[in-house]
């Protein structure tokens, strides 16, 4: 990054921060005028209490319709068939309750209640026409960064193969964001751990990421930080609310970041698998990471050796390059203290797929191209290989 690097930083994203920054939702409401709003949300969140709590700020004047069926990894059919359901409905906004599936399918419904055609005709930039619906984005897990993001992850089966497709575009940043911690003092230790080492997968890729700038790298590297400091206190004790808001909070700051930085091939492989295998985002991240990383830091030693900082890594004596690969083995560690398995078979992920998911991440422009060293379709079949 140079005076001639050319970059472009986005933000449109309200966000509210700190305990009881719920009440903040009643009156957002009424300023964006919503007369009838579709609440989204997951059957895990409705019978955690947290949905209760936040209906309770919803404003008697205003008409609430709950979808609470939303499924990880949602997928065209789910999303099409519930904006059918809903289009006659009126809806004035949508509340997104929950973690990365929830707030991308909210986005993704914010988009096809307000246009004609299947979600599956938006994939890339802007592909839409009408403004979509305001969405108020409230994350229940520490990981998504989906919030302060403008872009939906939907799962698209064609010809009998599953892909991972993105939409992106300007209406996909949540109106507002609520980062409310006493909403998550019931999360379990696992989910903070999966989340979490997703939140520090985000805010690597993106710092190492070849379309990084000032901007992004400042975001990212403290995330990094406040990850480093929270994330093993937060998974011993989720009422460790000092913990769970630094979580919250890194978790939006990458997710800012990695809307303008991008990701790479621990996202690559992982969408690859995620839509495969549906398994589980975040620890196929975590498990992933310390593979990608091993295999990316010779083409930034400098980046990893200030990750190594961030994470508070002892590095005194080192050189650049034995400091990137202290920063490479203390992420390692991490994910072992964390309590993530080390191997995706672990999680029921085999090695019959390696040649499916290779082609399938090798073709993946959107995190081959920034990922900072280039991989070939060998390399790619390597990490399956040891990660498997």
């Amino acid at each position: 990054m140079n005076a001639y690097s050319e970059t472009v930083f986005n933000a449109k994203t309200k966000i509210y921060t700190g305990v009881s920054s719920i009440k903040n939702l009643g009156p957002v409401l009424q300023e964006i005028g919503a007369h009838r709003i579709l609440m989204v949300t997951d059957q895990g969140i409705k019978h955690s209490g947290i949905l209760k709590n936040v209906l309770g700020e919803i404003p008697e004047n205003i008409e609430v319709l709950i979808y609470d069926e939303v499924k990880p990894n949602p997928d065209v059919a789910s999303i099409d068939e519930t904006a059918n359901n809903y289009r006659k409905k009126e809806i004035s906004a949508l509340v997104a309750v929950g973690g990365g599936s929830v707030i991308d399918s909210a986005k993704a419904l914010a988009i096809v209640l307000t246009n004609e055609s299947s979600i599956s005709a938006y994939y890339g930039f802007d592909q839409y026409t009408e403004k979509a619906l305001p969405l108020i984005a409230i994350p229940t897990t520490v990981g998504t960064g989906s919030e302060s993001g403008n872009a939906a992850v939907i799962t698209d089966e064609t010809d009998g193969l599953k892909t991972k497709k993105l939409v992106f575009g300007e209406d996909l940043f949540p109106r507002v964001a609520i980062l409310d911690a006493s909403l998550l003092r019931a999360m379990p230790s696992g989910l903070i751990a999966s989340t979490g080492m997703d939140a520090l997968t985000h805010a690597i890729e993106g710092y190492v990421s070849i379309w990084s700038s000032h901007f992004t790298d400042a975001l990212n590297l403290h995330a990094v930080r406040v990850i480093g400091k929270s994330l093993l206190p937060a998974i011993a004790h989720s009422e460790n609310t000092e913990a769970m808001h630094g979580m919250l909070l890194a978790s939006s700051i990458t997710g800012l970041g990695m809307a303008n930085s991008g990701l790479g091939m621990v996202h690559g492989i992982s969408h690859a698998i995620g839509a495969q295998y549906d398994a589980p985002h975040g620890i196929v991240n975590a498990i992933l990471l310390p593979y990608l990383l091993e295999y990316n830091w010779i083409a930034n030693p400098e980046k990893f050796k200030e990750i190594a900082e961030a994470l508070r890594v002892n590095i005194e004596g080192l050189s650049v390059e034995e400091a990137a690969k202290a920063a490479v083995a203390y992420v390692k560690n991490l994910t072992k203290e964390a309590g993530i398995p080390e191997k995706l078979s672990a999680i029921g992920i085999s090695k019959e797929h390696i040649d499916v998911l290779v082609d399938i991440a090798f073709h993946d422009a959107q995190y081959m191209v920034p990922n900072p060293r280039k991989m070939s379709r060998q390399d790619i079949y390597n990490i399956l290989d040891q990660s498997i």
